[in-house]
């Protein structure tokens, strides 16, 4: 029975105890000002986290912005690097062309010079012929007139 009394009267000393001594968590009494202070501490850290979180969505909308950007930049890069390829392509065309027509024109440049030459030529045989026939036409004017007056 001792022991049902001790039990009983433990139990009682248990429940009689403040709950601040039971509990595992410990409690510091605060005065009014720190807890306004610990207040305004909150209310800036909301206000800076709602700064911050604005600030987030922004350089998110801008990263966004800026991948657009560069996706446009390298598609644009591609299709001048496709041209370049293009223009390099008919570069070496016209390069090849270039040099065909030059050695055309060489071709056509001997061949004026070689028809020059053929005319200088037959002018300075023509020239030759024409000195002839006036020599002989000279020549058979005098005998001519020769004949005439001796006859």
């Amino acid at each position: 029975m001792l022991k049902k009394l001790l039990l009983l009267l433990s139990l009682c000393f248990f429940c009689v105890l403040p709950a601040g001594i039971c509990s595992a968590e410990a409690t510091y009494p605060i005065t009014e000002s720190a807890l306004t202070r610990l207040d305004q501490i909150f209310d800036q850290l909301a206000i800076n986290n709602n700064q911050l979180l604005t600030e987030l969505q922004m350089s998110n909308q801008d990263l966004e912005t800026a991948q657009r950007q560069l996706e446009e930049y390298q598609t644009k890069l591609m299709q001048s690097q496709k041209e370049l390829e293009e223009l390099k392509a008919q570069l070496l065309t016209l390069k090849a062309e270039s040099t065909q027509a030059k050695t055309s024109l060489q071709a056509v440049q001997t061949s004026l010079q070689k028809a020059n030459e053929s005319l200088n030529k037959y002018e300075k045989e023509v020239q030759s012929r024409e000195t002839k026939l006036k020599i002989e036409r000279d020549i058979g004017w005098v005998v001519a007139a020769i004949a005439i007056f001796h006859k």
